[in-house]
Parts: structure tokens; sequence; C-alpha cells
């Protein structure tokens, strides 16, 4: 069928939603929602496993090197500086656990909440996919009806062109046979008579299953397009509710507007300011150069 529209004039054909089941490209689109609900949890717990293992990698390598720096020759405020970048690492750590964290308990549960409130699913299917597939069932049956008696009205006049056609064509060859009777003659042209009668018949009735149809039309647009909007109402629901969500993991995941971040990074800035090279270099002297005592040679007397 076509869309009747005057500015549109579309052309249907074997993949447009008015053809017979083609609904069902919408319907799966509700069982699809369902899905995309499960590999969206798939993938936010993903991604809270990186963030896990990362936290993880920081605490392995901050007690590594934490470790390698006390028994390792660095020494005073500089020391302290190298510990400052492990501290930061700890304490990153922690900000990357708590994203973890908000994003298993509160996103992935508020996708769960949502697609069991949202789908309710059978050994079989999804309910709400079966109840919209009905719904198309219904609307489309009386016009999936007239379309029948088209299909069969239009194979019986084609059916009946073909046979007046060839009927035809024996009848014109006959005409020129010399060896057929009039008799057979008038045979043959009653018969082409006969098979002209049942071509006009058959177009007759083609013609009006094609009226009946074009009468039906509104009614069956009007059916479809009801069915349509609530399907459309229903992912409008799910579009807008992944967005959210999106929106809460953008917010576990910028970490640049916890405030905790900016107060790690001032603490080691504050840290390697400390350090201070004539600390050192005294300190160093004091216990290991110049300034260190020193209990020189003197004359001991044998007792």
């Amino acid at each position: 069928m076509s869309h009747h529209s005057d500015d549109q004039l579309l052309q249907a054909g074997s993949d447009s939603f008015w053809e017979l089941n083609n609904y069902k490209r919408t319907t799966k689109r509700i069982e699809d929602g369902y899905k995309l609900c499960t590999e969206l949890q798939t993938l936010i717990q993903e991604r809270a496993e990186i963030e896990k293992a990362y936290a993880k990698n920081l605490k392995t390598w901050s007690k590594k090197w934490g470790e390698l720096i006390e028994k390792g020759p660095e020494y005073g405020t500089t020391e302290a500086a190298w510990k400052g970048m492990l501290t930061e690492a700890e304490r990153l750590s922690d900000l990357h656990l708590k994203i973890k964290a908000s994003l298993c308990s509160d996103v992935t549960l508020q996708i769960k909440e949502w697609q069991k409130d949202n789908y309710h699913k059978s050994m079989m299917q999804i309910k709400e996919r079966k109840e919209m597939e009905d719904q198309f069932k219904r609307a489309q049956k009386p016009w999936a009806k007239l379309l029948a008696s088209a299909e069969k009205a239009k194979a019986d006049y084609h059916a009946a062109c073909k046979m007046e056609k060839s009927a035809a064509n024996q009848e014109r060859n006959a005409s020129s046979d010399s060896s057929m009777s009039n008799d057979q003659l008038k045979k043959m042209q009653e018969r082409v008579q006969k098979l002209k009668d049942d071509v006009a018949k058959s177009r007759e009735r083609y013609e009006q299953t094609l009226n009946e149809i074009k009468e039906y039309n509104p009614v069956y647009i009007e059916s479809m397009t009801n069915v349509f909007r609530k399907c459309q109402e229903m992912e409008e629901t799910r579009l807008c509710f992944f967005k959210n969500v999106l929106f809460s993991i953008h917010k576990c995941l910028n970490i640049s507007e916890d405030p905790s971040l900016p107060q790690i990074y001032k603490e080691f800035h504050h840290t390697i300011n400390n350090a201070d090279h004539q600390k050192d270099l005294k300190w160093w002297s004091n216990n290991h150069g110049v300034n260190m005592g020193m209990s020189w040679p003197t004359f001991v007397i044998t007792v």
C-alpha cells in the first residue's frame, strides 16, 4: 500500500512499516530495550572493575616504592617529597574505589530497578512486546484480509489475461490454417470471447478489491498509528531514562568535581615545596660530613 499523503507521496515497498508484519521491528525494539538495560549494567560493572583494579595497582605500587624508598639512599626533606607521591597514590586509590562503589551501588541498582519496573519477562518473551504485537495484529487483521482478497483477485486477473492471450493466438493461427473446419474455428472464437468475458469480470473484481483497500486505508492507518504511538511513548521513556543514567555515570567518573581531588594535589605540591636542599645538605654534613664531631687521636699514656 502507499501512505496517502499529497505532500509525501511515499511509495511503500517490502520494507515499509505498513506492509504485513513489518511492525515487528518496532515491537522488537521493546525487547532490545530490555537487553540494552542488561548491556548497560555490564558496561558499568566492567568500568567499575577497571576502577577497582586501578585503585589496587596504585596501592600495590605505593607499598612497593614505600619500602624501596625506606631502604634506599634518598634522605631528608627530599625523601619526604618522594613519599608525597606515594601519599597522592594512596588517596587517589581511595577516590577511585569511591567511583567503583558509586557505579555499582547507585547507577547499576538504578538501572536494575527501572528494568524490573518497565519490562516483565516471562520464559518466552517480554510481556510488553507481546501486548504491542497483539494490538498491531488486531489493527492489521481487517486490512490483511482485504489485501489477501486483492492478491487473489490480482492472480485471477493475470491468469485470465494469460489464458485469453494464449487462446487469441491459437485462434489467429487457426484462421490461417486451411485444415481447420469452420465449426472448429467457431468454437475457438467462442472460447476466446468467453475468456475475454472472464478477463473483464476478473479485472472488475480486482479493481473492486483495490477500492475496498483504498476505502479502508484511513481506518488502517489510524489504528496502526495509535499502536505505534504507544510504542514510541515507551521508547521515549527509555531514551530519557538512559540519558539520565549516562549523566549519573558522568557524575561518578568526573573526579574533577570531587572536592578532595584538588586537596590531594595541593598537599602533594606542599610536600614537594617543603623539600629544602640546604637543610638536606646541612643534615648530611652534620651526620655524615665535615660538621660531625671527631675523637681526634691523642697521646695515650700506658698504665
